[in-house]
């Protein structure tokens, strides 16, 4: 009888005619919108991807896991013919007074509202809050049982991890926004409502189930999302074209019903459009470097990164998750590393590059020129690089030396009097005892020092300063404490482009033997590996290692300095106190 009531107003005539007539009336309705719908005709039947075979099917034929166990019509569930609210869509369902928790990101332009037009229609059964069986007008005789949706279809009133909707899309925001598709140039199968706003409706038929999830067209190699996301450079980077499949160890990477490859699953390789683990940016997993190491482990992509994060010496992308954003200043960001400092998953590639020009695996990525300028798309590696290590002083600890700077910009700046040759060749063209594979003109990259210490040109492992077992994540080892046991071992990274037995020798030049090999001074006690901005060779004091402990003072005459001999290249004099040993001055 509460059924009856809902769906029948009351009545002004007391009449058990008139009052039959209306009842009469309204039974005729509900059966016109039955047959009209009943999964039973064969129009209906025989129709591929109709409503009647898809999960929105509620009734007890339907094909999906929730069916009511009334007969009942298949439109009822979400349309009546009369006493519908609200009239858009003759809807059945009530739509209860609540606040949604939106999207929310620093890079979106648009203007998300609470769901409106087909949005709100959906989630009046998406919330989860109404049972499916609480219509405005069920089929007369029938008592509803359906509860609410659980699980994965229901969104709950937290939409703040779902693909924003109800906001306006106009060529204005696509202006503002950037890398969005004017929507006059969208495809048929991509729908704005009446509003030109987007909505549920504008990537879901609901009475279409063709391609999965309702989607209106199928999403294989991202077609779907790449129709209003227009990345451009995305077309031939690795994740939209690799025919990488997943090796089935560890977690699983993509979502169920995934295609078999990472390029045929594209965007869904690191995107979920609803329930993202990390709602910002809609990212798969909740843990931030997961998103890349579940493919980077070997399982999907060819080489294993993501035990390099596990030595200890690495970035710790682990560490401040949630800290880096897109359109974040490198000369203000908080101190912070993520994958996506370095590498731009919608532009990399494996294309190998050039000496000292970013590969592939770092196109699109900004940088910091060594003049100290931003860029928005780096030419060299030493430029990202410098993004972190080129702009601030860091906060960690470390050795300080005599300039008063651990900036790495400022120390391989060619205006220096000498540096590493990254920037540029470096300056001192009688330089001798180099491999025979450098030359005084030779320039070097960041990872020449700084890279996993397991690479090797014909092995499997990954190259780039992931991690290494050596600090500061370098390729081998570099003995930086004082005093230290000279070993070819210990030095492995100096020698690896100076000869050791040039370096040593005792006859003319610097006495590195007696400093390095009897009295144990470290190399870099004297020398900055980045460079020196007030002397040649690198000559930049160490005052205190990174634990503290004092190395180099001034001489009893108050002297820190070392003055090279004009007339003799490779002579000089040093004023300081070393060792216990007093320099006031020392020549050689």
């Amino acid at each position: 009888m509460k059924h009856l009531a809902r769906m029948n107003p009351p009545i002004t005539s007391t009449s058990p005619v008139k009052e039959g007539l209306a009842v009469s009336v309204g039974l005729q309705a509900f059966l016109l919108l039955t047959l009209l719908c009943l999964p039973v005709l064969p129009r209906l039947a025989d129709a591929q991807g109709g409503m009647a075979l898809t999960p929105h099917n509620l009734t007890p034929s339907g094909p999906g896991t929730v069916r009511e166990t009334a007969a009942a019509g298949l439109c009822v569930f979400c349309h009546t013919p009369h006493n519908a609210k609200p009239t858009r869509a003759l809807w059945n369902r009530a739509l209860p007074g609540v606040t949604y928790t939106l999207y929310q990101s620093s890079t979106l332009q648009a203007h998300p509202d609470q769901p409106t037009g087909s949005s709100r229609l959906c989630l009046s059964c998406h919330d989860g809050l109404l049972a499916l069986g609480n219509v405005r007008v069920p089929t007369p005789g029938s008592h509803f049982s359906l509860g609410p949706l659980t699980g994965s279809s229901s969104l709950g009133t937290d939409l703040s991890d779902d693909h924003p909707i109800s906001f306006q899309y106009d060529n204005i925001l696509a202006a503002r926004q950037g890398e969005l598709a004017d929507p006059l140039s969208l495809t048929n199968n991509i729908r704005l409502d009446d509003n030109q706003q987007l909505q549920c409706s504008t990537c879901h038929d609901p009475h279409e189930n063709t391609h999965p999830s309702f989607l209106r067209m199928d999403n294989r190699f991202g077609n779907l999302c790449t129709s209003c996301h227009q990345l451009p450079l995305w077309n031939d980077s690795s994740h939209a074209t690799s025919a990488a499949t997943w090796q089935g160890t560890g977690a699983g990477p993509w979502p169920k019903n995934a295609f078999a490859t990472v390029g045929e699953n594209a965007c869904l390789n690191c995107h979920r459009p609803h329930a993202a683990g990390h709602p910002e940016w809609l990212l798969a997993q909740s843990d931030e470097p997961a998103n890349c190491t579940i493919c980077h482990d070997g399982s999907s992509a060819q080489k294993d990164i993501s035990t390099q994060f596990l030595k200890t010496y690495h970035h710790p992308v682990e560490s401040n998750q949630g800290t880096h954003q897109p359109n974040e200043d490198p000369a203000v960001m908080p101190p912070h590393v993520a994958c996506s400092d370095c590498h731009d998953p919608h532009a990399a590639t494996t294309n190998v590059s050039t000496p000292l020009t970013v590969s592939g695996s770092q196109r699109n990525v900004s940088g910091v020129t060594v003049a100290g300028t931003q860029v928005k798309t780096a030419t060299y590696k030493y430029e990202i690089c410098l993004k972190c290590h080129g702009l601030q002083e860091p906060s960690t600890a470390g050795i300080q030396r005599h300039s008063g700077t651990r900036n790495i910009r400022l120390k391989i700046d060619p205006n220096n009097p000498s540096f590493h040759p990254i920037a540029e060749p470096g300056k001192n063209p009688g330089i001798v005892g180099l491999d025979p594979q450098y030359t005084s003109t030779s320039q070097i990259d960041c990872i020449d020092c700084h890279d996993n210490d397991e690479w090797t040109p014909a092995g499997n492992q990954p190259r780039g300063p992931h991690g290494s077992r050596y600090e500061p994540i370098l390729a081998q080892q570099y003995q930086t404490e004082d005093p230290s046991i000279e070993s070819f071992a210990d030095y492995a990274l100096c020698y690896k482009c100076h000869d050791r037995t040039t370096l040593l020798q005792t006859s003319g030049g610097f006495p590195h033997n007696s400093h390095v090999v009897n009295d144990q001074a470290s190399c870099a006690a004297c020398h900055d590996a980045h460079g020196s901005r007030n002397n040649k060779f690198l000559i930049d004091f160490m005052l205190r290692t990174k634990f503290g402990a004092s190395v180099v003072t001034p001489s009893a005459s108050g002297k820190l300095e070392f003055v090279p001999d004009p007339a003799q290249p490779g002579h000089g004099s040093c004023s300081l106190n070393c060792h216990g040993h007093e320099h006031n001055p020392s020549t050689y």
